[in-house]
């Protein structure tokens, strides 16, 4: 497909469709491959863990059913096309991740993709450069909701205020998930320990005990809306925990890098926002208790005019920590005031070059380092010349 002709005529063995706008024209396509699907489809949106939800929920299904999962994290208004023309006739349910940074893209991606099922998974500060406040960013989250078949039903974080506040946009079955209270699907009994979390889950009058080789209450937060969606399609319990066992999600969430000899290292660099900086700190501070944490962070953007004090808020957050880290290293130019707040010994770095030959000092079996910044500081290059020093 083309919009500009004289593409055609420069000698190409190809054959041309002319349209006015390729993108559009691309959409259209996907949307009319959508129409003649008969399988469940089922959307994921949220600020932070969409790609971690997306891979939970199709681990899940696919204990019984073969499932087409968006490759790794294409959820644009090109991604989300494309995969739903890779869905093939074979696969019995498909699960689609959907992101956004300005209003109204989640409308369209919704319009092309007419999920049968939702799942918002929270609400938080990332993009807020773009919408201007988290009722914002709420809003637009939730311009899946009327694109979500009325036959089908929507699970939604109960835990978070602004995706609640636009739950009543959706006008069939509504299902909460929480790890606060009594929900229609909700964890107790949290535990973490070096080699995963334990949880109670219990829906209307059964509960059952999970437990997944991850990290974090985050975590639990993810694999409920998964745990609840495989009970609709009538997975039992002891099923939905067996396929936990041998769950694995996509690289750099919270993932533990086995190939730096004798140190713990956890790469957490895909993404960041203040939110889920803190939630990541918070997790690491809780877990492998007998090493000395160091925590390797990097500047976070689309945070606007206040990107200065929300670093300084993680500092802080830092600092109030029980158990604090033993070093803070911070990379970029925004993460400067993070280092100013956090209240334990730090170093800070413009040049991300000379963060690995600084980092060998605590590559040994007493030390655990964490990995955290946003998608465009590349914080994985530095894990990797560690590996290369080491």
């Amino acid at each position: 497909m083309v919009s500009d002709e004289t593409v055609s005529r420069e000698g190409h063995e190809l054959t041309f469709i002319l349209v006015r706008d390729t993108e559009l024209a691309f959409a259209q396509i996907a949307s009319y491959y959508r129409d003649k699907l008969t399988i469940p489809v089922i959307a994921i949106t949220g600020s932070n863990g969409k790609t971690t939800t997306k891979d939970i929920i199709s681990h899940l299904l696919s204990f019984k059913k073969k499932v087409y999962k968006t490759f790794k994290n294409y959820n644009n208004h090109l991604g989300v096309p494309l995969s739903i023309l890779q869905i093939q006739p074979h696969d019995e349910m498909a699960v689609l991740e959907m992101g956004m940074n300005h209003a109204g893209e989640i409308d369209f991606l919704g319009s092309i993709a007419k999920p049968n099922i939702s799942v918002i998974v929270n609400v938080t500060d990332a993009h807020i450069e773009h919408l201007g406040s988290k009722e914002n960013i709420a809003q637009a989250k939730a311009e899946l909701l009327p694109h979500t078949s009325k036959d089908g039903f929507v699970i939604l974080n109960g835990d978070n205020p602004y995706v609640v506040s636009v739950s009543h946009l959706y006008h069939g079955k509504t299902y909460f998930y929480r790890l606060t209270g009594k929900s229609d699907i909700f964890a107790t009994e949290i535990q973490t320990n070096d080699l995963g979390t334990s949880f109670t889950v219990t829906v209307g009058e059964h509960t059952h005990q999970f437990t997944v080789p991850m990290f974090g209450t985050h975590i639990v937060s993810n694999t409920l809306p998964a745990i609840f969606i495989a009970l609709q399609f009538g997975y039992r319990f002891d099923e939905i925990n067996d396929s936990l066992q041998s769950l694995s999600i996509s690289p750099m969430r919270f993932e533990l890098v086995r190939d730096i000899r004798k140190t713990t290292v956890i790469n957490d660099a895909y993404n960041a926002s203040p939110t889920s900086m803190k939630t990541s700190i918070e997790t690491f501070s809780g877990i492998l208790l007998k090493h000395k944490k160091v925590l390797v962070l990097g500047d976070m953007f689309e945070l606007g005019q206040d990107s200065e004090d929300y670093h300084r808020e993680v500092g802080q957050f830092i600092s109030t920590l029980k158990d604090k880290p033993s070093f803070v290293v911070t990379v970029g130019n925004q993460a400067a005031y993070l280092s100013e707040t956090c209240g334990v010994p730090s170093q800070h770095f413009t040049n991300k070059s000379e963060v690995a030959p600084f980092l060998t000092q605590f590559c040994d079996q007493e030390h655990a380092l964490l990995f955290k910044a946003s998608r465009g500081m590349k914080l994985e290059e530095v894990i990797e010349q560690l590996v290369e020093l080491i």
